[in-house]
């Protein structure tokens, strides 16, 4: 464990070719053996002219930023970034349907909602249910808003 690995993405497999390891050793007491002729053999090292980037759907409003960075069949996953200036907040709720997930991944401030505020640093994580208050967000912060 802990080596760099080569690994085909999207699809189920249990094998993994070991490119570099940091000079362990076994049990045998030898060094690990390295597999960069198998790697390269299975490696795509094509690359299509132009990159494949999906669609960037950005929206933009008084203190918030939003973009779409993933929709798979269950969630979505949304880039936000909140910067709101002294006295101005913005205000943030879930659907009548799903929940929310709120990571900040970096910054600071504070939620509101009726009974009360919380302050959120970067690294917490913010549960928000399904058909929730209004809350107010105010600060500098950029979250992954994970919509289930």
């Amino acid at each position: 464990m802990g080596g760099v690995y080569a690994k085909q993405e999207q699809e189920n497999s249990n094998l993994t070719y070991r490119l570099y390891d940091y000079d362990r050793v076994g049990k045998d007491g030898k060094k690990r053996e390295l597999h960069i002729d198998k790697a390269l053999d299975v490696a795509n090292l094509k690359s299509s002219a132009e990159p494949k980037q999906p669609l960037r759907v950005l929206k933009y409003r008084q203190g918030i930023a939003s973009e779409l960075l993933t929709r798979r069949k269950y969630f979505e996953v949304y880039r936000m970034i909140v910067n709101t200036e002294r006295r101005q907040k913005v205000h943030y709720r879930a659907d009548g349907i799903a929940f929310r997930v709120l990571l900040c991944v970096n910054g600071c401030g504070t939620i509101s909602y009726d009974g009360g505020s919380i302050t959120f640093y970067k690294g917490d994580c913010i549960f928000v249910p399904a058909d929730s208050e209004i809350l107010t967000l105010h600060g500098q912060a950029q979250f992954l808003d994970v919509r289930g």
